[in-house]
């Protein structure tokens, strides 16, 4: 719907917006002589073309609601008239036929619960049950009517049996029943087993004067034959198969039958073995058939036959019987090499092979142990694997591959059996050397070591020789070195040699190890080498601690060995290792030889600092002439520095001095190139910590123990002076010479401390100690803060702020138990800062130097009333000042620097809040707050302020004046409400005349709501909580009064906040009348009004609802 909207004409007249006259569009006002006024014309005739809008609007409205109620009505009755439709076409639509098509798969179009079976199919399912039959009626017979007839009889019904079922395969498979068939020979050759158990029941030609084992083993290999005979007869593949699983127990039932033991059973499962291999010669072992069943059976077979021949080996009693039972493992894995030979099959050659020289190592290894004579038995196996490994070694030659590589890795396992006992051997005899060498430091010389024996030593030898034969040369070298290692480990327990001498063949064997090692040509072998090497120097180390001497010995010849080794190989890998490991054993050396020779604690720590000293210097000497060799000795140097804290525990010197000192020696090694990466700064940060640990008492006395007093501001309690020992001043002073050595600046703060360390040393009174923090804080804080900017500079600039910060922030706290020295403290603080304030080289450190010095200042005033003695009032008058003066800085800042003055003024206000809240009255809490509205109308009157700033000066000027009357009312004790909001709202009514002036557009409810509340709310609220004994009846009609006022005001000049305002309170009020005379209104006159008003509402709801929408157009249109 496209219609055009017709435009008002312009009026003729319209009210004068000036003086409220009628004026013509022609000629303008006539009282006021203005001419005509676009503007006001075009809002008249803009309402009027409104008006009209509103009126079509709604008749709009009116008319789309009728329409979408006649749609849904129509929708409705549409849908049940189309399911009417639906619902009869169904019940009468005729079943048809289904329609023609391609022919579909009779399999698909039936149900799937219903399975059609063929001919064929039906046949076999009948040819099975009545072979069935036949096996429960013989079952039964045998059973139950064997008894009622003779032998005679009863063999010639088994026998027709058997022949009628064994007849009925050969028809069955010519008619192509091959599934009956089976199921009948299987069931005829069934029945045959049936026949001999039915002739031992009967003893039949006497059979049960045999073994029932021996008589089982005939009947099995009988229809096992018959079955075979029978199977190629009709020319089925069933019969075989029941031949070969018939046949399986025969061999076992024979050795039942002869009583054999278990190395028998093995045997004759071996042979069930073989004759599985027979069977699969035979098929050209074709997996399938007797084939498969020939596989499955031969396996089971032979795994159990070595199970059980491992099983009496393991309980054999004599070297019989081991030997016995060691043959019957090998025969069981020669049938199974046996089988993959004549399979040809490489793989199953590999895995077979291998297993038969595991078999034969066990068999042999088992016979061993148990033949008389000397020797472990790790001695024994190590022989046994030898002449494996010989064997090996000469077959392997004749083998092809990778057939050979079995009997090899065989071998090899074998060998790992008396290798792990050499092994255990030489854990034990290592052990037993470090039990002899206890307890640490004070074990005797002459105490041996006790463990294995002699032969131990020739079965590290069979062992050695074994690797050596069947592993390839380039082992040789490690496998003898190996070897050199277990016998030096070996030879003290081996020979009861005394257990320092453990500690020289470890060292010899190391020696001897090194040249292979230099020589490795990768780096696995040169990794095993060099971990031979740490292993036997270990074991010579922790051996070697049982006496201080042998210690010292054994670190000595390390530092020789390291050092020569590096020094000969001058590069590579193994020089770095060497050359690290000799100069780390240089100090447990020395340590270790004074301690042997009784030197006293104090001794050794100064000896172990002077080798930290020329490890220094070494390191230096490196760069020079063995720069390949420098960051090794940088890093022994740094960590023997490192560990200062530790080693000079002893120690009867301050171990502060020894920590600092070494501090020095980390920074003379940080300088230039000399270290790199981050050990360096590791090694500070621990000796940093180290330092700290030692002098943490006194260093806590300094910076931490002065916030305990706190706790107890102004109490006149003097502190004692913190004990501090020279020694600390000491540490603190080498430690600030080592920090400048690192960087310049970072020995200002370590100096500054050293200064009241020094006063408290000195004994100096309180408060010498917390002022001098306070004066060496703030004093580098201040020049750090406004040093010239550098590079340096900038990068210790926050950490030296906070260094000194933390100084000064401690002796602040330290001086607040005596008001005098606080007063100073903070004196010094307003000082250093206006300094900052003036002097800093960036905004933020300006501003914090500001606003340090302004809240300073205000400490500073009102400890000094504190100290004139002055009341509470008289110390918010302090206060103020100092906050005045505050404000007199921020005056003078906002013509320079208006980014600080921001801060300045916070402080200011802050500081007025405090006096205020300090002030104890509320008759001195009016006078602070008068006095500060002073100061802010002063504020206000600065020179090129802006309108903004000066306005919220003026604001808070007249809200302080405001809290002022408020508080001096309250001194008064002043009841009267409107005393309180009176003013208020005054003020509130003329911010918002301000506002509407300045911004025109400004809600009249932001500008003037405010005023209204504060005028109105708190009169309401008095008045309804009124009683008969407070009628209220003057405020009560004032406030009717004000309230028709703000009514008439607001409507004439069309504002919308007070109209409604005045409106609703004038409706309460009158209400509230309503309510006081509503008991002597008669109880029906409610509701007949109520009813009449109920009947005109609905009589004219239309009319109604439209001068509604015009009341809230109207109300909608006041600004």
């Amino acid at each position: 719907m496209d219609e055009t909207v017709a435009v008002t004409s312009v009026p003729d007249s319209y009210p004068c917006p000036h003086c409220g006259a009628a004026a013509t569009s022609a000629t303008g006002c006539p009282a006021c002589g203005r001419a005509p006024d676009a503007d006001a014309i075009e809002v008249i005739r803009l309402n009027a073309e409104l008006a009209g809008l509103g009126t079509r609007l709604q008749a709009a409205r009116a008319e789309v609601t009728a329409v979408e109620t006649q749609m849904r009505n129509v929708r409705a009755r549409r849908d049940a008239a189309a399911y009417r439709v639906r619902a009869a076409v169904t019940a009468a639509a005729p079943k048809r036929p289904p329609m023609a098509g391609p022919p579909v798969d009779p399999g698909r179009l039936a149900p799937a619960t219903e399975s059609r079976l063929s001919t064929l199919t039906a046949q076999n399912v009948l040819f099975a049950l009545g072979g069935l039959l036949l096996v429960v009626a013989a079952a039964v017979f045998t059973a139950v009517a064997w008894a009622q007839v003779g032998v005679a009889g009863r063999a010639a019904i088994l026998a027709a049996a058997t022949a009628t079922v064994l007849a009925v395969p050969p028809f069955a498979a010519r008619r192509g029943l091959v599934g009956a068939a089976e199921t009948l020979a299987a069931v005829g050759l069934l029945m045959i087993l049936m026949d001999g158990y039915a002739a031992w029941s009967v003893d039949l030609l006497g059979v049960t004067a045999s073994r029932p084992e021996a008589y089982a083993a005939a009947v099995a290999a009988a229809t096992s034959a018959i079955a075979l005979g029978y199977g190629r007869l009709v020319g089925l593949p069933g019969p075989a198969i029941a031949a070969l699983l018939i046949a399986q127990p025969v061999f076992p039932l024979v050795a039942a039958a002869l009583e054999a033991d278990a190395a028998g059973w093995s045997v004759a499962l071996s042979a069930v073995a073989a004759l599985n291999v027979a069977v699969l010669r035979h098929r050209r072992f074709v997996p399938a058939g007797a084939g498969l069943v020939a596989y499955g059976c031969g396996f089971v077979s032979v795994i159990v036959a070595a199970l059980v021949a491992v099983v009496e080996l393991a309980h054999a009693g004599s070297a019989g019987r081991a030997a016995a039972a060691g043959g019957a493992l090998v025969l069981a894995a020669a049938v199974a090499t046996g089988a993959a030979m004549l399979a040809r099959h490489r793989e199953a050659q590999l895995w077979t092979s291998g297993l038969l020289t595991v078999a034969a190592a066990v068999a042999a290894g088992g016979w061993a142990l148990f033949l008389p004579g000397a020797g472990t038995w790790v001695l024994r196996l190590a022989t046994i694997a030898l002449v494996i490994a010989e064997a090996v070694a000469v077959a392997r030659v004749r083998l092809p591959e990778p057939v050979g590589r079995g009997p090899w890795v065989g071998a090899l396992a074998v060998i790992t059996v008396p290798a792990l006992g050499v092994v255990g051997s030489v854990v034990l005899a290592a052990g037993n050397s470090v039990t002899a060498a206890r307890p640490v430091l004070d074990a005797r010389l002459d105490a041996t070591v006790a463990g294995p024996g002699w032969d131990v030593l020739l079965a590290v030898v069979a062992v050695l020789l074994s690797y050596v034969i069947l592993l390839p040369s380039r082992f040789r070298t490690d496998l003898v070195l190996t070897g050199g290692a277990a016998v030096g480990l070996l030879a003290p327990a081996a020979f009861g040699l005394p257990w320092w001498s453990a500690a020289v063949f470890g060292m010899l064997v190391a020696a001897g190890a090194i040249a292979p090692a230099a020589r490795a040509r990768t780096d696995a072998g040169f990794g095993f080498r060099l971990g031979l090497i740490a292993l036997v120097v270990t074991h010579a180390l922790v051996t070697g601690l049982g006496a201080a001497g042998v210690a010292a010995g054994v670190c000595a010849v390390i530092t020789l060995l390291g050092v020569g080794a590096a020094l000969i190989v001058r590069r590579g890998p193994l020089g770095t290792v060497m050359m690290t490991a000799g100069l780390l054993a240089v100090a447990p050396a020395v340590w270790l030889g004074l301690l042997a020779a009784d030197v006293s604690a104090t001794v050794r720590v100064r000896a172990i600092f002077a080798v930290a000293v020329l490890l220094c210097g070494a390191a230096h000497g490196a760069r020079r002439w063995l720069a390949g060799y420098a960051p090794e000795v940088t890093g022994v140097a740094l960590l023997l520095a490192a560990g200062t804290p530790l080693w000079a525990i002893p120690g009867g010197d301050p171990a502060a001095l020894y920590v600092a000192a070494a501090l020095i020696l980390v920074a003379s090694l940080t300088t230039g190139s000399l270290a790199r990466g981050p050990q360096p700064a590791i090694a500070v940060a621990v000796l940093v910590v180290g330092l700290l640990g030692w002098t943490g008492r006194e260093l806590s006395a300094i910076l931490v123990d002065p916030y305990a007093a706190l706790a107890s501001v102004w109490s006149g309690d003097v502190p004692a002076t913190p004990a501090v020992s020279w020694a600390t001043v000491a540490a603190m002073l080498m430690s600030a010479v080592a920090a400048g050595m690192l960087a310049r600046p970072a020995a200002a703060p370590v100096v500054g401390l050293a200064v009241p360390l020094a006063l408290a040393a000195a004994g100096a009174a309180w408060p010498s100690v917390p002022l001098s923090m306070v004066t060496v804080g703030l004093a580098g804080l201040v020049a750090a803060t406004v040093a010239r900017s550098t590079p340096v500079i900038e990068a210790w600039r926050s950490g030296l702020q906070v260094a000194f910060g933390v100084i000064a922030a401690a002796g602040i706290a330290g001086s607040t138990p005596v008001p005098g020295a606080m007063l100073t403290a903070f004196a010094l603080l307003t000082v250093a800062g206006v300094v900052v304030g003036v002097a800093g080289r960036d905004l933020p450190a300006r501003v914090a130097g500001w606003v340090g010095g302004t809240v300073a200042l205000v400490v500073v005033a009102y400890t000094a009333g504190h100290l004139a003695g002055l009341a509470a009032g008289g110390a918010a008058i302090v206060v103020l000042a100092a906050a005045a003066l505050a404000v007199a800085l921020e005056w003078v800042l906002a013509a320079r620097r208006p980014s600080e003055a921001i801060a300045v003024a916070a402080t200011a206000h802050s500081a007025a809040v405090i006096a205020l809240l300090i002030s104890g009255s509320p008759g001195h809490g009016a006078l602070v707050s008068t006095l500060w509205a002073v100061v802010l109308a002063v504020r206000a009157l600065r020179p090129d302020e802006s309108p903004g700033t000066r306005l919220r000066h003026v604001l808070a000027a007249t809200g302080c004046a405001l809290l002022g009357w408020w508080l001096f009312l309250a001194a008064r004790q002043a009841g009267t409400a409107e005393l309180y909001t009176a003013p208020a709202a005054v003020l509130a009514l003329l911010a918002g005349g301000y506002a509407r002036r300045v911004r025109p557009e400004l809600p009249s409810w932001t500008a003037y709501g405010p005023a209204l509340a504060a005028a109105f709310l708190p009169t309401l609220a008095v008045i309804a909580g009124s009683g008969p004994d407070e009628p209220q009846y003057a405020r009560r009609l004032l406030l009717g009064v004000a309230g028709l006022a703000v009514l008439v005001a607001g409507a004439l000049a069309r504002l919308q906040a007070p109209v409604v305002t005045g409106g609703a309170v004038v409706i309460l009020t009158a209400l509230h009348e309503l309510a006081q005379v509503w008991d002597l209104v008669p109880r029906w006159v409610p509701l007949a009004v109520g009813g009449l008003l109920l009947v005109g509402v609905a009589t004219t709801l239309e009319q109604r609802r439209r001068d509604l929408n015009r009341l809230r157009d109207a109300v909608s249109r006041l600004s």
